[in-house]
């Protein structure tokens, strides 16, 4: 039914957008190498040369956080939905497009924007973040209510915990001004994007979308 269609369709535009995310960040960290990938936040990699490529990858999070949320919206039957997370994950997406308009600051680990621009990018960082948190746990929390998800129920709440984990640390280390915030936060970005995949990849079998490699066909709905 049209439903279904329209949750196959959001599901496959969350999964071709994630999966470019991925590759364009690993593609940034090649060609910029004027950072430092252990000190310097990923951020920093939209400025320069080739800031095109990560700017890109922000879009892209920005259109796969939607699509995901319309996806499981779709899909998931209202005893397994959270609708709170979904709007929250949309919100997330609406974050990366702000922070593709509002570049920000090259500065030095723990200090302050010094720019208005600079501040926008940072407080639409920390709502993504803290947003994505909230969500990830309301979503994942309500995956056990439908048998072609609960399966992937124990991976999405653990990886939840370790986004809440990865977060905290990353704070402890921008308060103590410690040189590795750029790796913590890379930590918990691919965290959230491994999170995503997961997610995407079961609303793609629970559609009937074979997605496995070895000839698995996926569940059907």
């Amino acid at each position: 039914d049209r439903s279904s269609d329209g949750g196959r369709t959001a599901a496959i535009v969350a999964l071709a957008a994630t999966l470019y995310f991925l590759v364009a960040a690993v593609a940034t960290h090649l060609v910029s190498t004027q950072y430092d990938p252990v000190r310097d936040y990923i951020s920093d990699y939209a400025v320069g040369p080739h800031g095109w490529i990560y700017s890109s990858a922000f879009l892209a999070s920005c259109i796969g956080c939607i699509a995901l949320a319309v996806a499981l919206w779709v899909i998931l039957p209202i005893p397994a939905r959270s609708p709170v997370g979904l709007i929250l994950l949309a919100v997330v997406g609406l974050t990366y497009a702000i922070d593709f308009y509002f570049p920000t600051e090259i500065l030095a680990p723990g200090a302050p924007p010094q720019t208005r621009i600079g501040e926008i990018h940072l407080v639409a960082a920390l709502i993504g973040w803290v947003a994505f948190i909230v969500a990830a746990f309301l979503i994942a929390g309500r995956l056990q209510h439908d048998p072609r998800f609960k399966h992937i129920h124990a991976a999405a709440v653990t990886l939840s915990w370790l986004a809440a984990a990865l977060f905290v640390l990353l704070i402890a280390v921008v308060v103590a001004t410690l040189p590795i915030g750029g790796l913590v936060e890379k930590a918990f970005i691919l965290d959230r994007n491994v999170w995503a995949l997961v997610l995407t990849i079961a609303a793609l079998r629970a559609v009937g979308v074979t997605v496995a490699p070895a000839g698995l066909r996926a569940d059907r709905a």
